[in-house]
């Protein structure tokens, strides 16, 4: 972030200095680094990146209206100092990442890391992430790219492209007080834009300037008061109620924000208003917290806190890439070692590349154009493999990677209708259709993805009880009556409840309905879940259809399919068995699904557990050694079919799936003969 290395003591001499502001910046990159090692100890840790937009923005606006107001500020020397404070650490940090990435991941991540540093480079890692990062910020494999947190920085460069201009356009100083109205506008309306987009993009809301250029123009409208003399109509004692305010308002929005909700748009007007207020009342007055924020430990890391921004994800990114999440203690270690680098790299990088004074075109050149081919030829290498002789893309490492085992997903199946949105088509498609042949499709599976890795289990039955099914399953999305907000991520609500209105009033046109859902996960968003769920599957009863009830399979947390691949190149990493007990919120919830089938005529429970688990104990893995998994929460399109196949040969058909094809007419049978040739 460039703002974590823009220094206060500007080029307007010391006086300038406020220790405070390194005090923030200290409690700001703390919060961001604690929070990337486990969010339960600061939910809201992320909040410090829009900390470090305020104090960049007032920072970079307070030395640029100085220069304007004296007549001597240059656009080049501005983004020459840019270079200096920016590219060579920032640079460093690829670097070290793409020779760690080419030796360490499974090509297809070293090539995606390589993608996202050329992107970083071009001041664009923001737009990178928006357009080809499959998941959010906030999702557990977002953890594993190690140049993620760049995000960040292409924002701020992408700001101060064009912020510079609009000041030497526009800013005067006898028209302060209207161009901050105008700024001031222009900041609410980037907040409120981050609540009208989220919905639709929440990508682009968290990583992209629009929604964020509030942040830096709060900054903004803070340096040009000071200037200006606005603050002196602030007293004293006003100021200290300021200060404590503002850091209440961080405070609390460290403790209370979090991943799962929008972000940014108002809300984050909570800690980036917080930190303009520590910055304005420290200007009228020194305050207490502004004393706190002073001590000189806290100093000390305000420092050398863009570095240890810099390297601290790079840090657990590699760690979790090969060992999963961090232990605390292990967390904390990381963090040593990040503030450690830190300190080194500021002597020997950062402090000598700002000092340096040379000639416009040797700063842009050496700092910037040359370590930039550098990584360019790094980039090349890795993503162009072919015109290169790299040692772990040797014919060896090949075949071992290949042999190696990594499940396939439900999705990837052609045949399992897994679908973000549902269409009219979809519930017409002859390849959601599976069972045994006929001219008919009586039964639909319909959930979401915990009922798509189903279908492999439920076409081994189908097969055998005589039945044609149908399956439709929507991401992230339960099969409930009524609006499904309460349940479902605010991104996903709109498709979910489009979908839901498109495939209730079909389900009147099969004789049987089988439901399955990721139970636990909406019953964490609302209490209420379960009861919706349940009074969906009766009424659904109630109209004379058999509906079939699939428990929910144990999670294996830990559990990582790709294992044996990095295991090829990982030091020291191992892929032992995961065994966990069977997790309680899981055991209730079946167990309440199970009573109620028991309670309902014409509903049926049907639970997967006893084949996963012996003795209450659960395993990834099945007794020949094969992994079930796809990943943590999802079992493998191929360990799905084999489930049924072990369904069929301890029990035969299960009463759930024999009560199916008992509640078929005569026409909806299909040829028996075709049953038993069938095969996968």
């Amino acid at each position: 972030m460039r703002e974590l290395n823009e220094s206060v003591d500007s080029p307007r001499g010391p006086s300038n200095y406020r220790a405070d502001i390194d005090g923030m910046r200290a409690i700001a990159v703390l919060s961001v680094m604690l929070y990337h090692v486990s969010t339960a100890w600061v939910p809201g840790g992320f909040v410090g990146v829009d900390i470090f937009f305020v104090i960049s923005g007032y920072l970079i606006t307070r030395n640029i209206a100085v220069d304007l107001g004296r007549g001597r500020f240059s656009l080049i020397d501005f983004y020459a100092r840019r270079v200096r404070r920016i590219a060579p650490m920032m640079l460093t940090i690829v670097l070290v990442v793409l020779v760690l990435a080419m030796v360490l991941f499974i090509p297809v991540d070293a090539r995606a890391t390589a993608k996202s540093a050329a992107w970083s480079v071009a001041s664009l890692a923001n737009v990178y992430f928006w357009l080809f990062q499959d998941n959010s910020y906030f999702a557990a494999p977002s953890a594993e790219s190690p140049l993620l947190h760049l995000w960040s920085l292409g924002v701020e460069e992408q700001f101060y492209l064009f912020w510079p201009l609009l000041l030497l356009l526009f800013y005067r100083a006898r028209r302060a007080g209207l161009f901050c109205a105008i700024a001031a506008v222009v900041a609410f309306a980037s907040f409120a834009l981050g609540n009208l987009v989220y919905p639709r993009d929440p990508a682009f809301a968290y990583y992209m300037l629009p929604t964020r250029a509030g942040e830096l123009l709060l900054g903004a409208l803070v340096a040009v008061a000071t200037l200006h003399g606005m603050h002196e109509r602030i007293s004293a004692k006003a100021s200290g109620r300021l200060a404590a305010a503002g850091f209440a308002l961080i405070i609390a929005s460290l403790a209370l924000v979090s991943g799962d909700r929008p972000y940014p748009g108002l809300i984050a007007i909570a800690p980036t208003g917080g930190a303009a207020l520590l910055i304005l009342a420290g200007t009228v007055r020194t305050t207490r917290v502004s004393r706190f924020l002073a001590l000189r430990p806290l100093v000390r890391v305000g420092l050398i806190s863009y570095s240890a921004y810099l390297w601290h994800w790079p840090l657990l990114a590699f760690y979790r890439y090969g060992y999963g999440q961090p232990k605390p203690a292990t967390g904390l270690a990381i963090i040593a070692i990040a503030l450690a680098l830190s300190e080194l790299t500021y002597r020997l990088i950062e402090q000598p590349a700002r000092h340096f004074r040379g000639p416009l075109w040797k700063v842009f050149a050496g700092q910037y154009v040359l370590p930039a081919t550098v990584v360019a030829a790094v980039v090349a290498t890795i993503i162009f493999p072919a015109n290169f002789q790299l040692p772990w893309l040797s014919a060896t490492y090949r075949a071992r990677l290949a042999a190696a085992r990594a499940t396939a997903p439900a999705f990837a199946s052609p045949n399992v209708c897994q679908v973000a949105q549902v269409q009219s088509g979809d519930l017409s498609d002859p390849d959601c259709v599976l069972g045994a042949a006929g001219n008919s499709a009586p039964v639909i599976l319909w959930g979401d993805s915990n009922a798509a890795h189903y279908v492999g289990m439920v076409d081994e039955i189908a097969l055998k009880a005589g039945f044609r099914f149908r399956n439709i399953e929507v991401t992230a999305c339960p099969p409930v009556e009524g609006d499904p907000a309460p349940f479902v991520a605010p991104t996903r609500a709109g498709k979910c409840r489009a979908s839901l209105a498109v495939i209730r009033p079909e389900i009147g046109h099969y004789k049987a309905v089988i439901l399955s859902a990721a139970y636990t996960t909406y019953a964490n968003e609302s209490p209420d879940f379960l009861s919706r769920f349940l009074d969906t599957a009766r009424h659904i009863a109630g109209e004379g259809k058999v509906v079939v009830i699939i428990g929910k399979a144990p999670a294996m947390d830990g559990y990582d399919r790709r294992c044996w691949q990095k295991a090829l190149s990982y030091p020291f990493l191992t892929c032992p068995e995961i065994v966990r007990p069977i997790e309680p919120a899981v055991a209730r919830v079946n167990d309440r699904l199970r009573h109620f089938a028991t309670q309902m005529p014409n509903i049926f429970y049907f639970d997967v557990t006893p084949l996963l688990c012996s003795d209450g104990r659960c395993s990834e893995r099945d007794d020949e050694g094969r992994d079930l998994y796809y990943d943590e929460d999802h079992l493998s399109i191929a360990a799905s079919h084999e489930l049924g196949k072990e369904v069929l040969q301890a029990t035969g058909v299960p009463d759930a799936f024999a009560a199916i094809g008992t509640s078929l007419d005569a026409d909806d049978k299909p040829n028996r003969r075709a049953i038993t040739t069938r095969s996968h």
